[in-house]
C-alpha cells in the first residue's frame, strides 16, 4: 500500500489529503496511475489520459523527486516512498 498525497485542486476533486493506493511488489509509477485509473476514477480524470499518461502540467514526485529525472513510468515504487501528485498550477 502507497498513500499518495495530494495537492491543490486534486485534493477538492478527491475529497481527501491523500489516497492509499494497493501495488504488487515490484510496481512502478505506470502501475500506480492504473490502480489510480481503477480505483479513483474521478481523481484520474485530473491525472492522466485514457492510456493512462500524466496529462501535461501534473507532476509526479517519488520521494521529492520529478518522476521525469528518474526512471519516468518505469520507476519502481516502495511502500515507504513519498509519492506526490501535483496538478497544473498558473498564476503570476
Amino acid at each position: 500500500m502507497i498513500q499518495v498525497r495530494l495537492l491543490a485542486s486534486l485534493r477538492t476533486v478527491a475529497k481527501a489529503r491523500s489516497i492509499a493506493v494497493s501495488l504488487m511488489n515490484g510496481a512502478t509509477a505506470s502501475d500506480l496511475l492504473a490502480a489510480v485509473q481503477c480505483d479513483h476514477p474521478a481523481l484520474a480524470e485530473h491525472v492522466v489520459n485514457p492510456r493512462g499518461e500524466l496529462l501535461p502540467g501534473v507532476l509526479l514526485l517519488i520521494n521529492g523527486r520529478h518522476a521525469d529525472f528518474l526512471q519516468g513510468l518505469d520507476t519502481p515504487l516502495h511502500p515507504t516512498d513519498d509519492v506526490l501528485l501535483l496538478p497544473p498550477v498558473a498564476g503570476g
